[in-house]
């Protein structure tokens, strides 16, 4: 079968493997359809350190055999699996910081998402696998793991319905957060510079879009709030003059997500009295949990939350390349690879 993996010479290409085999309570998946992360962007990055990483999480396919034991998934069965599961008994579980347990981290599909036919363990069968509902798409489905590290950036931002959250970003991630953010009863305010995405946020009924390049900003959010500022914001892209400006447009008490690594270097410097003075919250949101992709899953089959029109290239593995160059570069916005 084929699959995009690690070179022993270093970096990532079309292999030709055996397919995996599948033990008790395990799944083999057809792949059907699997998109392109930000993460999978940032490993490719360094293929140097390309070996023992495996690219590719956003999968939804065919169920094609099932391990003894299964009784929840026959042949045939349409399925969406996520890459990781946590225990739920450690010290970073208990305290809601899921995606930092070891046993997170630790667990995987195989060999990848990319790949013709995936294995799907037996703890990823039993929490996170979840059969498709009649007339789902798998190109649909495969939204199921990124937009439920929406939802959870939704949840530990604490959105409320009335609140006005920033989504600095207009990206697909972007667009997933704040369509969550409006599907929660709150306002998102999608800042990007680039009208093109700005135009999509629009046709995707987000209300309030601004390009920090063509407009201040600050004077935008101040008439909109009636000077209160926004109650939050996400940050989809992270660098020191968002960072700055963003946290100045923020109300007395309001909440600022990280969801993304910093585009300048890894220290930004904060402004600590001000962040004491207004008791603003800084915090991080990285990756998903299995509650949030059941709520994630429940958007989608809902069409609560619109994906289809974030998908700007549909590719075989075969041209993996030129999808990753086309995501990279900024002239795709959503790239999906099928077998």
């Amino acid at each position: 079968m084929k699959a995009i993996l690690a070179r022993p010479s270093g970096g990532f290409g079309l292999c030709e493997v055996e397919p995996p085999s599948i033990g008790p309570g395990e799944l083999l998946v057809e792949m059907r359809a699997c998109g392109l992360c930000g993460t999978d962007l940032a490993k490719l990055a360094t293929p140097q350190k390309s070996r023992g990483v495996s690219l590719g999480h956003e999968v939804a396919g065919v169920v094609c055999e099932v391990g003894p034991g299964v009784t929840r998934f026959a042949p045939g069965d349409r399925v969406v699996a996520a890459h990781h599961v946590p225990c739920d008994t450690c010290w970073a579980c208990r305290h809601g910081n899921e995606s930092m347990c070891p046993q997170f981290k630790a667990t995987n599909i195989d060999p990848c998402g990319f790949a013709e036919l995936i294995r799907i363990p037996r703890l990823h069968t039993e929490r996170v696998t979840i059969p498709l509902h009649e007339g789902m798409s798998y190109d649909v489905a495969s939204f199921t793991e990124p937009l439920a590290c929406a939802v959870r950036a939704v949840q530990r931002s604490q959105v409320l319905p009335g609140d006005r959250i920033a989504v600095v970003g207009g990206g697909s991630m972007g667009l997933l957060i704040a369509q969550t953010v409006a599907a929660r009863g709150a306002e998102p305010v999608v800042l990007d510079i680039s009208e093109a995405r700005l135009a999509l946020a629009s046709a995707l009924r987000i209300r309030t879009t601004i390009n920090p390049s063509r407009a201040d900003a600050q004077e935008v959010v101040a008439k909109m709030t009636k000077g209160t500022g926004l109650d939050g914001a996400i940050l989809t892209v992270v660098s020191e003059p968002i960072l700055a400006q963003v946290q100045q447009a923020l109300r007395p008490g309001g909440r600022l997500n990280i969801f993304a690594g910093p585009t300048d270097g890894p220290r930004l410097p904060v402004d600590l009295a001000d962040l004491f003075y207004r008791e603003l919250a800084i915090f991080s949101t990285y990756s998903s949990t299995p509650g949030a992709l059941g709520e994630a899953f429940e958007l989608l089959a809902g069409n609560r939350v619109s994906v289809l029109p974030l998908i700007s290239h549909r590719l075989s593995l075969a041209a993996f390349e030129e999808g990753v160059e086309l995501q990279r570069s900024g002239a795709a916005t959503k790239v999906i690879f099928h077998p």
